[in-house]
């Protein structure tokens, strides 16, 4: 037992001390090229090799993969400690371009909303000299004055970051009459705006809740009554400007006319991610987990042990 491992040692050794390839390791120990593959798996079994990732973001990685196992999703990662929201939202949105800049590509579309996540997003994300990267904005403005929250422009900021071009779409999130609506989006550069918005490549979103601190009411377009009779049909979060219940079905708003992109405009994305912190999102968060509106979750433990519970439910 003990020749065998010093054996193990050995091949680990040459393997990650010296940097030889499996095949010199085989001609020096007089063995086999599969030989050397099966002791170098049986030295990270066995404790010889320990293999250290240092992220510089800590992550619960048994909880991220009961996460997206128990959803299905593409992918999960849940940021490890519980903090105050501001903390735990600018955790996850660093992991959120830690795993951008693993999946954008040049010749992508890239689909944005407006509010606290792109925002954060935009200002963390590095300039890169991608080619041909567009940035869609997938749903009016917030109109709140505040260029760190609307999406003109954040869309404008990502794009500018990420080497790109953008697209925006002049309107506000809401209309009250049908008619204008459709004038709206019939406009040739809403249109062609909402055309791009429908096959994105990569959706990066937070997840909009239903208390009265939503950005959708501080900017003046639900009122609180407005609001509470969404949550009483229903409605536990929106994406787009759009409410849904916890299984994901949509919850209409009487009166208001989007002017935006469809929620089913998210499952064309290959990366729908959203971002989210905090137990009292995580009814938002199931909502749009179930109706497929993101395929990937990334959020905190707090967020994730409610997320679990909620689903035992």
């Amino acid at each position: 037992m003990e020749d065998h491992t010093e054996l193990l040692v050995r091949a680990a050794s040459l393997y990650y001390n010296e940097n030889l390839n499996q095949s010199e390791i085989a001609d020096i120990l007089g063995t086999s090229r599969p030989t050397v593959s099966r002791l170098l798996e049986e030295a990270k079994k066995v404790g010889v090799v320990e293999i250290i990732v240092h992220d510089p973001i800590k992550k619960d990685a048994v909880l991220s993969r009961l996460i997206r196992e128990k959803f299905n999703l593409r992918d999960a990662i849940i940021i490890n400690g519980r903090y105050d929201y501001d903390k735990s939202i600018q955790r996850c949105c660093e992991a959120a371009v830690q795993l951008f800049n693993t999946v954008i590509k040049n010749n992508s579309t890239v689909g944005i909303t407006w509010g606290t996540v792109p925002s954060i997003l935009s200002n963390m994300l590095e300039n890169e000299q991608y080619h041909n990267i567009h940035v869609v904005q997938m749903v009016g403005c917030l109109g709140t004055g505040n260029p760190n929250v609307d999406g003109l422009e954040l869309a404008i900021r990502m794009a500018k970051k990420l080497n790109g071009t953008y697209s925006n779409i002049y309107s506000p999130i809401f209309v009250k009459s049908r008619e204008v609506h459709d004038y709206m989006v019939a406009e040739p550069q809403i249109a062609a705006t909402l055309k791009k918005a429908y096959h994105t490549d990569v959706f990066l979103t937070g997840i909009g809740s239903m208390d009265s601190n939503t950005l959708i009411q501080r900017a003046g377009y639900w009122s609180d009554s407005d609001r509470t009779t969404l949550v009483k049909n229903g409605a536990v979060g929106h994406l787009l400007a759009r409410a849904f219940d916890i299984n994901g079905n949509p919850v209409n708003s009487d009166g208001w006319y989007v002017v935006g992109s469809p929620l089913e405009a998210t499952k064309n994305a290959e990366w729908s991610i959203g971002v989210a912190a905090d137990e009292f999102k995580a009814e938002a968060a199931l909502g749009a987990i179930r109706g497929g509106y993101i395929n990937v979750l990334i959020a905190d433990e707090l967020l994730a042990d409610k997320l679990l519970e909620l689903a035992a439910e």
